[in-house]
């Protein structure tokens, strides 16, 4: 048998390709608790009381780009805690889409980079959007 006839059985078929680039199910519900739509387009609005928002749940604000709409802050529990949220213009122009990623940070022994495992806890996300939401009403109302 010729090489190349052997390797074709182990080509994917087309519906195959297509299926690897699907989400599942659970990464579909994940990113959807990950996610909320604000009726504004005060990009820093939003930006600011992300800030306040994660100060007011304990995180430590690491790193902001501005320009970019991130925001990365730390919180150390019983592990350390690292948030990353990341405002986009919705495509109606009118509304900012807000992404918030909780994750564990996990040491890995004798390398340089540690881990991170995404918390999916719906309670993190519902708790952080909640505080999201009282921040951009007192930050807009100035309180």
């Amino acid at each position: 048998m010729l090489p190349s006839a052997a390797l074709a059985g182990c080509a994917p078929t087309a519906e195959q390709q297509a299926a690897a680039f699907m989400p599942s199910a659970a990464a579909t519900a994940l990113r959807a608790r990950q996610s909320r739509r604000f009726d504004t387009a005060d990009r820093e609005l939003m930006l600011q009381s992300t800030v306040g928002a994660l100060q007011d749940l304990g995180y430590l604000i690491e790193e902001t780009q501005a320009a970019h709409g991130v925001v990365v802050g730390t919180k150390n529990t019983s592990g350390r805690v690292r948030a990353q949220v990341v405002l986009r213009p919705g495509a109606d122009g009118r509304s900012i889409l807000v992404r918030a990623t909780f994750q564990t940070i996990v040491p890995r022994p004798g390398a340089m980079i540690a881990m991170g495992e995404t918390l999916e806890d719906p309670a993190i996300y519902q708790g952080f959007f909640e505080k999201l939401a009282q921040s951009t009403f007192l930050t807009a109302h100035e309180i």
